[in-house]
């Protein structure tokens, strides 16, 4: 096999490595001692012309639908995550179309007790 032909077989096996463990940017949101009730649920969010339009419901882009079942409403992390296929529409298309995963975890319902003495 010539020089060219073995660069574009290691390139070809350099791509299929990527397509395969693809995870470009993973982004988590918590505080420090966040404390999860429930696993990772996730949505794909999609976003066209550069974010002007985004599905939305009462000004959210994404319900923690699981979280209001629970009758819990908070989240104790959030992650935004995009990957090589993700990244590829978003340059193909020039930012006019954009998918993302969001993935978050509810946080564990609050005490309704009564409230602790501070001195």
């Amino acid at each position: 096999m010539n020089k060219a032909g073995r660069i574009i077989k290691l390139g070809s096996i350099y791509f299929l490595i990527i397509l395969i463990f693809q995870s470009c940017y993973t982004y988590k949101v918590a505080s420090a001692h966040h404390d999860p009730s429930t696993e990772y649920k996730s949505k794909t969010v999609h976003s066209f012309l550069f974010g002007v339009f985004v599905k939305e419901s009462n000004g959210i882009h994404v319900v923690a639908e699981n979280c209001d079942q629970l009758n819990i409403d908070q989240l104790s992390d959030v992650k935004v995550k995009s990957n090589i296929l993700f990244s590829l529409a978003n340059v193909l298309t020039g930012g006019l179309y954009h998918p993302m995963k969001i993935a978050w975890r509810c946080g564990k319902p609050c005490n309704s007790g009564p409230a602790p003495i501070i001195n």
